[in-house]
């Protein structure tokens, strides 16, 4: 092969991977408001399954998330009735098998967890993936916050005690270990 020949396919391969690069950098301008659009509409309809007596939510600035202990902390929102106070989710990221596992958590005034909402995870097929069913999930409605909830195998879990996940124990966890967390949000940031 020539130089002539060399520097012309050089050429030809620059400007297809320009043009590729440029059509799917205009894609990604056009796609990005509905993108963004649909992951609020996702993380407010997980705030309302997780506190359904909330008729609006109102975003918390709370010192200290992000970091520490409040690492996998996201956000905090005080869901309101009548303009009253009646409960918070806390938007939790806490890693999984499969990466992040990007959750929403309810407890009302009482003290009690209302429920969690995973919002998008990549945990494993058939396994982890079973956190995101009622089976699992609901374990943790009415837990009380008095004291952190553990994980157990198997066996009929007592107050503070959620059973894993057969086969999907570091799934489990994590599930566990989000609401641990917004647990120690709400107790030590907001009460």
């Amino acid at each position: 092969m020539r130089n002539n020949e060399i520097v012309k396919l050089g050429a030809v391969l620059c400007a297809i991977t320009f043009s590729v690069a440029l059509i799917l950098a205009l894609a990604n301008m056009a796609t990005i408001d509905r993108i963004n659009f649909i992951n609020q509409k996702a993380q407010s309809d997980a705030r309302q399954a997780v506190l359904p007596a909330a008729s609006d939510f109102e975003e918390i600035n709370v010192e200290g998330l992000g970091q520490g202990d409040y690492k996998i902390v996201k956000n905090v929102y005080a869901g309101k009735s009548s303009g009253k106070t009646i409960g918070y989710t806390i938007g939790v990221g806490p890693m999984g098998f499969g990466g992040e596992i990007d959750m929403i958590v309810g407890i009302d005034e009482s003290g009690k967890v209302t429920g969690i909402n995973i919002v998008n995870f990549l945990e494993t097929p058939g396994l982890g993936t079973k956190a995101d069913e009622p089976q699992f999930k609901d374990q943790y409605n009415g837990k009380s916050i008095d004291k952190p909830l553990v994980v157990i195998k198997n066996g009929t879990p007592k107050d503070n005690e959620i059973v894993a996940i057969s086969g999907a124990t570091i799934s489990s966890n994590a599930v566990t270990e989000g609401v641990n967390t917004a647990i120690k949000v709400v107790k030590e940031k907001l009460k």
